[in-house]
């Protein structure tokens, strides 16, 4: 049975223009996010890695409508999503969980105002039912209702991590868009939010769009894997056959940087030659080629990657792969 698209991300792209110094009258361009398509299915979490800088946050800016699109597209359900048409009202299906808490919420409102504020907004509720539905949103996310007239300041990391998931919860969306929502916490903390949303997950059928650099905590969530790198998709694969075999180079060395150092000898799948720089801040080098993004560090690189940039290819087992030697389990 064919799964059901929720989202169509279709050659999604932000540019930003700056001046090097301010005697240089050209304006160079940093490519943040660069001709990205995916699509996200009904119920699934779809994660999408890389290390700081490969866009992950400003792809997620892009779908919530935080910041303008140079170009693309991007598709609910086959409508075209734009924040902009009241009619449609894509806020009450598609919401976003923030890295960090505390300045996702207004330091000024109580907690009960704060998570029934977008129901009232989407007209889901009355002004004067907002207290018994704060109530029972905080129980759904493993909250006592005596916190209902505390302000942010006034409750832990892991509170308001889980007041800014009830906020979300609010309007039932469909889409749930998760930046980095535990990275701000400790390990105890971090293990309970995950279980929270994994719960919810399953309850309300909801599909996430989950973002971290944390392959780990990947493993153990995701469906499906997305890997970007300097603003564009290297792989999509899903969840067991990227941690079988990653089919980009990039994503075996990504991979190759969990793994314990008994466990890389056994492997030993990943050969690194010595011009291999490694995992490094991708806005660092700005590859000036006409071919692959990731060819100066890449240990497969030819000739034919420096001249020549890599489409997004289908390699079989729903694997897609921006490389022109992607490296599967049969080679193992």
């Amino acid at each position: 049975m064919e799964k059901e698209i929720i989202l169509n991300v279709s050659n999604l792209s932000k540019y930003y223009k700056y001046y090097k110094s301010i005697f240089d009258i050209r304006r160079d361009v940093i490519k943040a996010v660069d001709n990205v398509t995916f699509n996200v299915f009904k119920n699934e979490i779809f994660a999408v890695v890389g290390e700081t800088g490969c866009g992950k946050s400003t792809l997620s800016k892009l779908i919530m409508g935080l910041i303008s699109k140079t170009s693309g597209d991007i598709y609910y359900y086959g409508e075209l999503l734009d924040y902009k048409d009241k009619k449609k009202d894509f806020r009450k299906k598609i919401q976003i969980v923030f890295q960090d808490p505390y300045s996702s919420l207004n330091p000024k409102k109580k907690i009960y105002k704060i998570i029934s504020y977008p129901a009232i907004k989407s007209n889901i509720i009355k002004k004067t039912d907002r207290l018994d539905f704060a109530v029972s949103l905080l129980k759904n996310v493993g909250l006592s209702e005596e916190i209902i007239y505390n302000y942010p300041h006034e409750l832990s990391g892991g509170q308001r991590q889980r007041v800014s998931i009830a906020r979300s919860l609010s309007v039932s969306p469909e889409l749930l868009v998760l930046d980095e929502p535990v990275s701000a916490l400790d390990m105890s903390i971090s293990a309970q939010i995950l279980n929270l949303l994994m719960d919810l997950q399953r309850q309300g059928k909801i599909s996430y769009i989950f973002i971290t650099h944390d392959l780990k905590l990947v493993r153990h969530i995701a469906d499906r894997v997305c890997v970007m790198y300097g603003g564009k998709i290297m792989e999509i694969s899903p969840s067991p056959d990227f941690f079988d075999a990653p089919a980009h180079p990039y994503s075996n060395v990504l991979y190759n940087s969990i793994l314990s150092y008994s466990f890389k000898k056994r492997l030993n799948f990943i050969n690194l030659n010595e011009n291999n720089k490694g995992l490094e801040g991708v806005n660092k080098e700005k590859e000036k080629t006409g071919g692959c993004i990731y060819f100066k560090k890449c240990y497969a690189s030819k000739e034919v990657c420096k001249e020549n940039k890599p489409p997004l290819k289908d390699i079989g087992h729903n694997r897609i792969v921006s490389c022109f030697f992607p490296f599967t389990h049969q080679d193992l």
